[in-house]
């Protein structure tokens, strides 16, 4: 019930004297870090890896360390943006980052790690859907974490283009002080700078077979429907736009819907299309496609082809956004097409995304439908437009009218060579914020908060701001907004007073004392009755068989001795319970039991569903042998793939004591029911119970509480206030608090899209003990996460 929390609080004491960026900190944490074996990094956010999915990973020898605001920071920007702009971050590694279809940030507001460890049965979407968790930190005089993300100033990656580096979409028509646009635009290399007809922006069909558009000829469609086309077409040929909405079937991806608009914007077609096989996914959080809207539908494939091909003249030229996907769906082959994903180009291959280009070039509003899906008749019309727009303006327009709306590309340096000519820019670049550079990569941001939480002052331009008056708004505006938004952050703080109404400390004694007193009864046993010539020395030597003792205290009650052990780590209670009850001392059956209290009321269940944490999957805790001596015991039962040894500020490294991760389960099982034996003495094992980033906590706790029994032998636990029975009545509701958060958070996960990397932070809080540490949980979403 209440020890894991005081994990949370440990930690705080442990790193509030010291940052975790000062030097001599760094060196001394480095000493006592979990080791990987093989020099590799530990991938935890996903058990089964699959090619080109998003991978996020610690680094091995650092998992002990909090996660400070500045790490957070630097890994949310190179998600977001690749390393383009910024460089992989040092303390993490996130694999196929181009594939990461978009970045949520959640914060818990009010709440720290104690809460999570507190309450740790009640958060049960959280400890089963994030395998990264760790300590969050945030260092005294940190600006607020938001300030820190929307207006971060972009470091230089060494795979940035020089041309791009502090391009600032603020400035005032950043290109047009030139005779010329720059040769370097991906636009201008294309097309060159002179207008020029529709026909020079078809695509020809190299293009198209590289693009994968069927093409009439390739064996891959021979099935496929070609329209009737001429062989050429004109500049003054018809433009029609193109959308097509696709569900998932046995087969794969099937057609649903079609919308064809004319040069006017007239709909000429849109009709829904039942698929011949079994659907298997509406999609219709994006197409808006339900069972029961299909249900009556009996147009077929073949129906909507020969509607299309009727309504096309021979001279049609086909506009659409990605519109390889269209014609794929359609199985049809068109040999004119205008590909607006393609014609607004980017660098290295990236697309804008259609509702961008269509707000920042049209000035509209699109795919605004939330949970109902696209309107593939509006996405059409807009494809349309932007393809006139190019067309009408040229290049060179395009270029100079939407440089602050899209490419935000600004020329570095007071003397850069453009076209073979310098020129004097006579000022010195603006540094490229986070937000200016999400917008120029294409991609928009929202922010979602509590009214009074969103301060228009200090956020970033280009960024969305959708105002609630409760979490529950907020939750259902984040599931409709998630889809058409890459960066999301959402903020849950309703909740935070009502924390802090039932967590009070004037109310009810400090509940970060509390919470130390629960922590240290689960972490205590009583032994007795002992011989009466038992000594300390004896004793002590005896228990460390199974891990760090704290303390060790005899007491003399009547003619009988007991003593009260604490131990460092909970693991070496549960081995003591486990192991030594009814030891024999001289002849006497010694019982070994844990104290009887509030806290350890609910252990057997706590201790239950840390032993199945994620976090400490394929864990055992190691008692009794040293580093030396430990492979040569355990690396028979299978490979080893990283060992830690837990450390406190007092002691430094428990030599004998070991966390050890194995590859397999199969190892686990093994080594727990082995008899292993070093020196004639056998090694005591247990499930792993402790993370390994709380591994420090029990004695730095110790070394920061109140000192209960000093100058009392005869007390064997600390004195309750009266104040705090008040906190009993407050438990059940905090319970129903808690589970209240998690419901939200599980919901809010399950509205992501896959491969979206999500931030669950609890930030922590200062009061006038220090700085109390908050948690950081992060994962990439996969289908199998919900």
């Amino acid at each position: 019930m209440g020890v894991y929390e005081q994990m949370a609080f440990s930690q705080t004491l442990g790193h509030k004297r010291k940052s975790s960026d000062s030097p001599d900190y760094c060196i001394r944490a480095r000493k006592s870090q979990k080791l990987d074996i093989e020099g590799k990094p530990e991938f935890v956010s996903q058990s089964q890896e699959s090619e080109g999915f998003p991978h996020l990973s610690l680094r091995s020898d650092n998992v002990q360390e909090p996660i400070t605001q500045k790490q957070l920071t630097e890994l949310i920007l190179f998600a977001s943006l690749g390393t383009k702009y910024v460089k992989q971050p040092s303390w993490c590694h996130l694999t196929h980052q181009k594939n990461v279809s978009g970045v949520n940030v959640t914060i818990l507001e009010g709440l720290t790690q104690l809460h999570f460890y507190r309450y740790f049965l009640q958060f049960k979407n959280l400890r089963k859907r994030y395998k990264i968790r760790r300590s969050f930190l945030q260092s005294p005089g940190d600006s607020p974490l938001l300030s820190d993300i929307f207006n971060a100033e972009l470091p230089v990656s060494g795979n940035t283009d020089p041309l791009h580096v502090g391009s600032n979409p603020t400035t005032e028509n950043n290109f047009r002080h030139l005779k010329e646009p720059p040769s370097w635009h991906p636009i201008i290399r294309k097309y060159g700078t002179q207008k020029k007809g529709l026909t020079r922006y078809l695509l020809s069909p190299e293009e198209m077979d590289k693009k994968a558009f069927p093409l009439k000829g390739d064996p891959s469609y021979e099935s496929f429907l070609c329209t009737e086309s001429d062989e050429h077409v004109t500049d003054s040929s018809p433009l029609y736009g193109l959308d097509c909405e696709m569900c998932v079937t046995e087969r794969g991806s099937e057609l649903t819907r079609v919308s064809l608009v004319d040069s006017e914007g007239c709909c000429l077609l849109d009709e829904l299309v039942k698929p011949e096989r079994r659907i298997l996914d509406y999609r219709t959080r994006f197409s808006g496609i339900t069972k029961a809207l299909l249900k009556p539908v009996k147009t077929r494939l073949q129906d909507v082809q020969v509607k299309l091909k009727e309504a096309l003249p021979r001279n049609a030229v086909l506009v659409g956004h990605s519109l390889n996907n269209d014609l794929q769906a359609l199985n049809v082959i068109h040999p004119h097409v205008i590909d607006t994903s393609l014609l607004f180009r980017r660098e290295s291959g990236q697309r804008f995304k259609l509702k961008f280009l269509a707000e920042v070039v049209l000035n509209k509003r699109i795919q605004c439908a939330g949970e109902n899906g696209h309107n593939p008749t509006e996405d059409a019309l807009a494809a349309l437009e932007l393809a006139q727009y190019f067309i009408s303006r040229g290049p060179k327009k395009v270029v100079e009218l939407n440089l602050d709306g899209i490419w935000g590309g600004q020329v570095i340096g007071m003397d850069s060579p453009l076209n073979g000519h310098v020129h004097n820019l006579n000022r010195p670049p603006s540094p490229l914020r986070f937000m200016d550079a999400l917008r120029t990569s294409g991609h928009s941001a929202v922010h979602l908060a509590r009214a009074s939480k969103i301060d228009l002052s200090q956020t970033a331009k280009h960024l969305r701001r959708v105002k609630c008056s409760s979490d529950r708004e907020v939750l259902s505006s984040f599931k409709r907004e998630v889809s058409s938004w890459f960066f999301s952050l959402a903020e849950f703080s309703l909740f935070a007073d009502k924390i802090k109404t039932l967590s009070d400390g004037k109310t009810c004694g400090d509940p970060f004392q509390k919470m130390l007193i629960h922590q240290r009864e689960m972490c205590t046993i009583y032994v007795g009755p002992l011989p009466k010539d038992c000594s300390e020395k004896y004793l002590r030597k005896l228990f460390l068989r199974c891990g760090p003792i704290h303390s060790l205290r005899l007491i003399n009650v009547t003619e009988r001795t007991h003593a009260v052990i604490v131990f460092e780590l909970l693991e070496g209670a549960c081995l003591a319970v486990d192991s030594l009850n009814g030891h024999q001392l001289d002849g006497c059956s010694v019982k070994v039991l844990r104290p009887v209290k509030e806290s350890t009321l609910d252990l057997e269940l706590i201790l239950k569903e840390l032993e199945s944490d994620m976090l400490e999957e394929n864990v055992v805790y190691v008692s009794g042998v040293s580093t030396q001596a430990l492979h040569q015991a355990f690396d028979r039962f299978g490979p080893i793939k990283q060992t830690v040894l837990p450390k406190t500020s007092s002691l430094g490294k428990f030599k004998k004591h070991t966390f050890i991760k194995y590859q397999s389960a199969e190892s686990v099982e093994a080594a727990l029911h082995s008899s292993t034996e070093f020196r004639g003495r056998k090694i005591q094992v247990c499930k792993a119970l402790t993370p390994s980033h709380l591994s420090s906590w029990t004695s730095q706790a110790h070394l920061q509480s109140v000192e209960w029994n000093s100058g009392d032998t005869q007390s064997t636990e600390p004195e309750e206030p009266d104040c705090c029975k008040q906190q009993h009545c407050h438990g059940s509701e905090m319970k129903d608090l808690m589970r209240k958060v998690d419901s939200r958070v599980g919901k809010l996960f399950k509205a992501l899209p896959n491969k979206t990397l999500s931030v669950i932070l609890l930030p922590g809080q200062t009061r006038v003990g220090g700085i109390f540490p908050g948690l950081c949980l992060m994962g990439i979403k996969h289908d199998s996460s919900v």
